[in-house]
């Protein structure tokens, strides 16, 4: 099978948001400024393969509108914000601002990797929660 430039392009999309959760990971416990993210990922073997500019754009966004994302998140979930473990709450930002704020790709590709990404990453049970969090806050945009 042949790569086209659609594979292509939606494998940097994948590696963008994948480690754009891991920047926003790291800033939820650091809380470090962008341009240090930036350089720390930069580092990383698996930038190369990312879109640098997507990358970027939803790590500024999330940290732009973290306060509107964590009301959202508060509002919407019977666990408190702050038992929420770090890495679903990093995965449930980055996702919310993709859903909410940069409709850029279909609801279901978002919700598809994050689940994805909380299985990797999470607990046990993360994807559960991950997956049951973002269908209801699809079902609230639609």
């Amino acid at each position: 099978m042949k790569i086209n430039n659609a594979m292509r392009s939606n494998n940097r999309n994948i590696w963008s948001r994948r480690l754009a959760f891991q920047a926003i990971y790291s800033w939820s416990i650091n809380n470090c400024n962008t341009d240090e993210l930036y350089s720390i990922f930069k580092e990383d073997e698996n930038f190369k393969k990312s879109d640098i500019d997507y990358f970027k754009n939803i790590i500024q966004g999330v940290i732009d509108n973290i306060s509107e994302i964590n009301k959202y998140i508060s509002a919407s979930s019977e666990i408190d914000i702050k038992n929420i473990n770090y890495v679903e709450l990093s995965i449930l930002r980055c996702f919310i601002y993709e859903l909410s704020f940069n409709s850029k790709f279909p609801n279901e590709v978002l919700l598809a990797e994050s689940v994805k990404l909380a299985s990797k990453f999470g607990g046990q049970d993360s994807y559960k929660f991950v997956n049951a969090f973002l269908e209801k806050h699809i079902k609230k945009l639609t």
